[in-house]
């Protein structure tokens, strides 16, 4: 998608970003920001991560939305098969969810006549219902209940979520991540 934006057409960015999705350039922050996790997270500090532990955060702060490995939620893209292995990828996408955001993630917000907001993917849209994929479940709603539904351009996923995590935690959180098969769940408490 950065390729075909690349070549300078209106004409061809209107249609990537209707078909494709959204795709922006990252802030002077946010590339500032991947550039310094890309300091430090050199491959041999990556070598002396602990996987396993990377895999337990794994599953506490991303698998409500993500699968890795077959398991895991649906809100979010499955990791399984992307560009994990490339650090620069991965940082590219952790810290700044929004910068690429496809059209199966769109974001929607959803106002209902009983004063409900709710921020979801579209699952599926019949003539009378609309179903819709929350952080923890999903919801199917009739039509006449909607008020407005407005599509964002957003994530789903927040902004500063590797932030949140101390050194240690994001060295192994991302060398799991890089890691190109299952690890065990650590043993102890």
């Amino acid at each position: 998608a950065r390729q075909i934006r690349s070549l300078n057409d209106p004409e061809l960015n209107r249609l990537l970003t209707t078909v494709w999705g959204e795709l922006r350039e990252a802030s002077a922050d946010k590339r500032a920001l991947v550039n310094q996790f890309k300091t430090q997270f050199s491959p041999s500090v990556l070598a002396g991560a602990n996987k396993s532990t990377g895999r337990a955060l794994f599953n506490q702060a991303c698998a409500a939305c993500h699968r890795l490995y077959g398991q895991g939620g649906e809100i979010g893209p499955d990791l399984t098969g992307s560009g994990r292995d490339n650090l620069d990828y991965l940082l590219e996408n952790i810290v700044d969810p929004g910068g690429v955001v496809t059209a199966d993630f769109r974001m929607t917000v959803v106002n209902l006549k009983d004063g409900r907001t709710l921020n979801a993917l579209i699952a599926a849209k019949t003539e009378r219902t609309i179903t819709l994929k929350l952080m923890t479940d999903t919801l199917t709603v009739q039509r006449d209940e909607v008020t407005s539904m407005q599509e964002s351009a957003l994530s789903l996923m927040p902004d500063g979520l590797l932030e949140s995590f101390t050194l240690q935690q994001q060295r192994n959180i991302l060398a799991y991540l890089m890691h190109p098969s299952q690890v065990p769940l650590p043993s102890g408490p």
